[in-house]
């Protein structure tokens, strides 16, 4: 896979590249079954959505040097390692593909630019922040790290359906090209605080929280 960057942090690992291998590529390396493979086709009856699937999962096992069959859904529909020892997230967007790594929560978002943000902004932030966002010159840009950032906090939280305005809370931040913030996640019997990692790139913008 031509993986286009990494990120080492202190608490977490990202793989990132786009997808240009043909679906047979992705079948070796998974060594899947014809039963497997057959069953993979059923369920995911879009050429599309198969070719994420199995490029998602061969970037699982290059992150951490595995077998794909190491990973589960749980019962809330979250993707893990079965041992628990390494927390994930895995996001995708258009031919790009990123996986994420660490020893905590951790939630991952890559999204290329899409006029759909602007379309549903009022159903992610709330109205008063979008005024003021609005003023922004870069406020295309804005759209797509608050997303970012809430898909992330979703992601990590892992337990079930959330409120993008009313439980997901994101500290002000000023650079749109890369940068760090901080994040919570507040609900009647849940509160947590997170660490943002947040970049613009040429092709698409990348969101990472890890639970402090």
């Amino acid at each position: 896979m031509p993986i286009l960057q990494t990120y080492q942090f202190p608490t977490f690992e990202v793989l990132i590249w786009k997808v240009t291998e043909p679906l047979p590529f992705f079948i070796e390396a998974l060594e899947l079954t014809n039963s497997e493979l057959s069953l993979l086709q059923q369920k995911y009856s879009k050429p599309i959505a198969l070719q994420q699937w199995l490029a998602s999962r061969s970037g699982l096992q290059e992150l951490f040097k595995t077998s794909h069959r190491d990973f589960k859904k749980n019962e809330t529909g979250k993707l893990e390692l079965k041992d628990k020892r390494y927390q994930l997230s895995v996001s995708h967007s258009d031919a790009y593909i990123s996986v994420a790594k660490s020893k905590q929560a951790i939630g991952l978002d890559l999204q290329v630019p899409t006029p759909k943000l602007e379309r549903i902004a009022s159903k992610y932030l709330a109205a008063e922040l979008l005024v003021e966002l609005k003023k922004s010159p870069y406020y295309v840009d804005y759209l797509h790290l608050y997303w970012g950032i809430k898909e992330a906090l979703f992601k990590a939280y892992g337990l079930g359906k959330v409120d993008f305005i009313q439980h997901l809370h994101i500290e002000p931040f000023d650079n749109v090209l890369k940068g760090n913030t901080k994040a919570s996640i507040i609900k009647p019997n849940f509160k947590a605080s997170y660490q943002v990692f947040y970049e613009k790139t040429t092709n698409y913008y990348l969101c990472i929280v890890t639970k402090e």
